[in-house]
């Protein structure tokens, strides 16, 4: 059983002294109670040294009807002639509870609103924040004073609109139900990113809010930072249905908080699908569907990276300058079926669902990564799951598990049709870039090349 090599891998890796977080045991042996205790489970990370501090709490406040979403802050706000009093409105309906020094994040601690957490993500959570590891930031993508590898945790939060939607797929912790699924207008997710970098590489961080987070891998803890803040919107204004937007924290902006000290990077609502290297190198093409602004934009040009997203598209610092928000997050599909690592059907998805192209100058790696797809699925005969990856992850966890532990009831545990793989056909491939990454650049930026000028 799953668990059992689990446990192997945990005694192997961690020594006795360090605790791991135990998940609720089912209760009785079957599925359904399995399946309900991996749901409640809050992380199964281990903690060294911090065993006494409060521990983060996995909270489900799922409505069973669509909360009002007919007077929502930002609606009598235009996107496209306001972008960052848009992203402000948003921003300001996200902290106003969940900032204050009593709530502090802990969602469950907020007795005036309803935010919930993502389901199946225990086994990437950390045990004191419930955060899971981002990608790396490389040197100098941050600062140029900064010389490290440095490493990056977010955690995720959604409205109550979003719960609602949440709670249509995961009424039933063993049956999760995808079919025609779409979230309501008015869906919030708010995602803070943390960092390792300090003031003396990174000065604009100074001041920012700290937090423990037991990020290294024996559970030891480590002191972040807070540097972005993502949020995404459904609103129907967007060609294709969502907003995303990001902030970053900045020292130099004035304010009595650090959350009145983060600033506005971008907006967007499209991938800009013709914006390539020739349109941008020869014809001085700039991104029409984001917007980004020009104070932060300055603060990277003069790095290695030189934009934050790909040719001027919107992204936050800490993500990958070759890619953009709204391209990566339109990626979340339920293929129907479990797609397990190192598998052909994996190999066969990967190639069905591009990621980040290595080459920024691969026009057709570009073309078939920087799409719009509106309300449809990024792979046909796939059910979209909305732009929301941490849905898309969850039930990708669910299936894995169900195929390894419990394989008889595969079929039974989804409602919409599996992808039909062919893995006669699939062949294992190394990575394009395997042979020019660093050892260690894999492991640390799974994303993909760094786009140098």
């Amino acid at each position: 059983m799953m668990k059992a090599r689990l446990l192997s891998f945990a005694l192997l890796f961690f020594p006795a002294s360090f605790a791991l977080a135990d998940c609720p045991a089912p209760e009785d042996s079957s599925f359904a109670a399995a399946a309900k205790a991996k749901f409640d489970c809050s992380s199964s990370l281990p903690l060294k040294g911090h065993e006494t501090d409060r521990k983060f709490q996995i909270h489900y406040d799922f409505p069973k009807t669509l909360p009002d979403n007919s007077n929502l802050p930002w609606l009598t706000v235009d996107p496209f002639k306001n972008p960052a009093d848009y992203m402000q409105s948003i921003l300001n309906y996200v902290t106003k509870v969940n900032a204050r020094p009593d709530v502090d994040w802990r969602i469950e601690d907020n007795k005036e609103e309803q935010w919930c957490d993502a389901p199946w993500f225990f086994m990437l959570r950390e045990p004191l924040r419930g955060m899971t590891t981002e990608r790396w930031s490389r040197p100098k993508e941050l600062h140029a004073l900064q010389k490290d590898w440095e490493r990056n945790f977010a955690v995720g939060i959604y409205n109550d609109v979003a719960c609602y939607g949440f709670g249509q797929i995961w009424g039933d912790p063993a049956f999760p139900k995808t079919r025609d699924f779409a979230f309501a207008e008015g869906a919030v997710s708010a995602k803070m990113l943390f960092t390792t970098a300090t003031p003396s590489s990174v000065p604009y961080l100074a001041g920012s809010k700290e937090w423990d987070v037991a990020g290294q891998k024996d559970g030891g803890v480590m002191t972040m930072r807070l540097l972005q803040l993502d949020l995404s919107v459904k609103d129907k204004r967007s060609p294709n249905g969502w907003f995303f937007g990001t902030f970053m924290y900045n020292a130099m902006q004035p304010g009595n908080t650090p959350y009145e000290r983060l600033v506005p990077v971008g907006l967007i609502w499209g991938s800009d699908p013709g914006l390539n290297a020739k349109a941008y190198l020869e014809q001085a093409a700039t991104p029409k569907e984001s917007w980004v602004n020009p104070d932060v934009a300055s603060m990277f040009y003069a790095l290695p990276r030189q934009n934050l997203g790909l040719f001027g598209r919107a992204n936050g610092p800490v993500d990958n300058p070759t890619s953009a928000c709204i391209t990566c997050h339109q990626r979340a599909n339920d293929w129907g079926t479990a797609v397990l690592p190192d598998t052909p059907e994996a190999t066969q998805a990967a190639a069905l669902l591009p990621d980040v192209p290595a080459d920024p100058y691969d026009d057709a790696a570009i073309a078939a990564y920087f799409r719009n797809i509106g309300t449809n699925s990024p792979v046909a005969n796939t059910q979209s799951l909305d732009y929301v990856l941490q849905v898309s992850k969850g039930i990708a966890a669910f299936r894995n598990w169900v195929k390894t532990d419990f394989p008889d009831h595969a079929a039974s545990t989804t409602d919409v049709t599996p992808y039909p793989f062919k893995p006669a056909e699939a062949r294992l491939l190394a990575p394009a870039d395997a042979n020019t990454a660093r050892p260690d650049e894999n492991e640390q930026d799974p994303t993909g090349r760094l786009f140098l000028r």
